[in-house]
């Protein structure tokens, strides 16, 4: 089958994981980058896509390119991870019979003006359950729920468990992650952080302390988060339901996770046995403690996580899952 995918293809990035699956199912893959160009210069790009929630048309003609792509390929399917496809350009994209698709992995926050619901597309993938429920019985819009996965080309044990007494989080550091992070550094237990700089803003000198000042992808990734004694997953406050992509991500790498309790974490880990979960500061300090003084505490739920991750949490599945339901539409 040939596949147009749509979004950003940074290294592990969800658009660069997709289209290795993809690749590796034997489909031939086409991919574009994102939707609205990238430039060099951060804040011009910041504020196109300022510009572009509010001036659609404008937005569609910077979307071009996806149009040109489609025309050189002709797909059977427009996959795309990136929401700001313009309805217009959507359609062109579909015009000589493909089906179309957004597989959306952030917050309802992220979702702009909600367009994306208006734009068109044969199916939207959502991994928040509780979402999916009420657009689908209330508004009868074409979604169902599908959560994000982990690669098994580099979302995979590296090394032995636990041999750094850490807790590791890795991500953008957002304000109400900030005061959490925060807190715990106060309370003594050894914290580093992977991803983006701290926001200026953000005054917050301790965590700057731990940060290591780079990201970490694919197997590297994989390394940091095994060696941990604890992974630490922290949501958004707009993600109230469903379970991200780190999780899964820490899973396969075969790691001990201890996240916030959220609605569909039970449904994909048995709790206690393949992660942690925890709902107050107290409990998150206390889970954390013991498993940074055992490793043996740790070791056997990482090893099922990543058991658990390889059978029924990849990218390999997931897409043969989206394939099979866009095609039954």
């Amino acid at each position: 089958m040939k596949i147009l995918v749509i979004g950003p293809l940074d290294a592990d990035s969800f658009a660069d994981n997709v289209q290795n699956a993809l690749t590796r199912l034997g489909h031939e893959v086409r991919t574009t980058g994102p939707a609205r160009p990238r430039f060099r210069n951060r804040r011009l790009s910041n504020a196109v896509a300022v510009l572009g929630e509010r001036l659609t048309a404008q937005d569609a003609m910077l979307q071009k390119h996806l149009v040109r792509a489609s025309e050189e390929f002709r797909p059977d399917v427009v996959l795309t991870m990136d929401r700001t496809v313009q309805k217009p350009v959507l359609s062109q994209l579909t015009r000589h019979g493909a089906r179309s698709a957004l597989w959306f992995p952030d917050a309802v926050s992220n979702m702009g003006r909600h367009d994306l619901f208006l734009a068109g597309y044969d199916r939207i993938f959502l991994k928040n359950p509780t979402l999916v429920r009420q657009l689908s019985v209330l508004q009868g819009l074409p979604v169902s729920y599908l959560p994000e996965a982990g690669n098994p080309a580099w979302h995979v044990p590296q090394g032995e468990y636990g041999t750094r007494e850490v807790i590791v989080l890795a991500g953008n550091v957002h304000p109400t992650r900030a005061v959490l992070l925060d807190r715990l550094v106060r309370a003594g237990l050894p914290l580093e952080i992977y991803g983006p700089s701290l926001a200026s803003w953000l005054d917050f000198p301790a965590l700057r302390s731990v940060h290591q000042g780079r990201s970490v992808t694919r197997l590297e990734k994989s390394a940091v988060f095994r060696s941990a004694r604890v992974v630490l997953n922290n949501l958004h406050p707009a993600e109230f339901s469903g379970v991200n992509c780190r999780v899964f991500e820490a899973a396969g790498a075969g790691s001990a996770i201890l996240t916030e309790e959220r609605a569909g974490f039970a449904d994909a880990f048995r709790i206690g046995e393949e992660l942690f979960t925890f709902e107050t500061f107290e409990e998150l300090v206390d889970l954390a403690g013991e498993l940074l003084r055992d490793p043996e505490k740790g070791r056997p739920v990482a090893d099922a996580a990543a058991i658990r991750a390889a059978r029924d949490h990849t990218y390999d599945g997931r897409l043969v899952q989206l394939l099979d339901e866009l095609w039954s539409v």
